[in-house]
């Protein structure tokens, strides 16, 4: 009886530590994913700014760190991740993109390794949504996808008619909620950082500049509080998202 009784508390001491080791091991791959993907957001940032020494310096960086990410977990994924069969392609495929990104920057087209990068943030997203895993860099991610959308509407003065919008209202109302969604899932750490609630208040203020827009039915102020959302987007995806 005694054997029985310690022959079971030991195996579950050993799932107990087993437990322990793979919550250390995510932990580990999510911090190593961060610091290679602020270094990629950077690249990211100065592609669209065109500036092609920041875009080399942060792009390079991001190779070398998540080259050391692929070497780590490409044969040995966390557990949530250990079922997923795309897994080291995945990892593979964003080394990939980099390189294929560093190349284009290094012949000034810029433009086009930002597009390049863009699929980096897809790939990641899509490696998450297989696993049931959301990160805070998904709800930042929602939000620009909207966004850009809005941006892609080519809402001029000239075209900022009744039609026009109803149809801004409703982009509106998504990234009011898609905002409230990136507050409410903000990591602690995120909330006690003066510079990220700073940012935090800067996207909910380019929101409210559009809706006082809108309220004004004043194309022009429209057409340029659109403009807006990006910027105030961007300093917080390159520094926090």
């Amino acid at each position: 009886m005694k054997k029985s009784v310690l022959l079971a508390f030991c195996l579950f001491l050993g799932s107990v530590v087993c437990s322990g080791a793979g919550e250390n091991r995510l932990q580990q791959f999510n911090s190593d994913v961060d610091k290679a993907y602020a270094a990629y957001r950077k690249a990211l940032f100065q592609t669209n700014k065109k500036d092609a020494g920041k875009s080399e310096m942060a792009n390079d960086m991001f190779i070398k760190l998540w080259g050391s990410v692929n070497e780590t977990y490409s044969s040995q994924p966390p557990e949530v991740f250990s079922s997923d069969p795309e897994w080291a392609g995945t990892l593979a495929s964003i080394d990939e993109i980099a390189r294929k990104s560093s190349e284009q920057i290094r012949d000034g087209q810029l433009a086009e390794a930002h597009e390049t990068l863009e699929a980096i943030r897809d790939e990641l997203s899509e490696l998450r949504k297989r696993n049931s895993v959301v990160a805070f860099s998904d709800h930042i991610n929602s939000y620009h996808e909207v966004m850009e959308a809005l941006l892609e509407g080519g809402y001029t003065p000239d075209k900022v008619n009744d039609s026009a919008v109803v149809e801004i209202r409703g982009q509106l109302a998504v990234l009011h909620y898609l905002a409230a969604e990136i507050k409410e899932n903000a990591p602690a750490t995120y909330r006690e950082d003066e510079a990220y609630t700073s940012l935090q208040t800067g996207l909910f203020a380019s929101l409210d500049g559009l809706t006082q827009a809108l309220e004004a039915n004043d194309p022009q102020a429209i057409s340029k509080a659109i403009n807006m959302l990006k910027p105030a987007y961007a300093k917080l995806f390159v520094n926090f998202g």
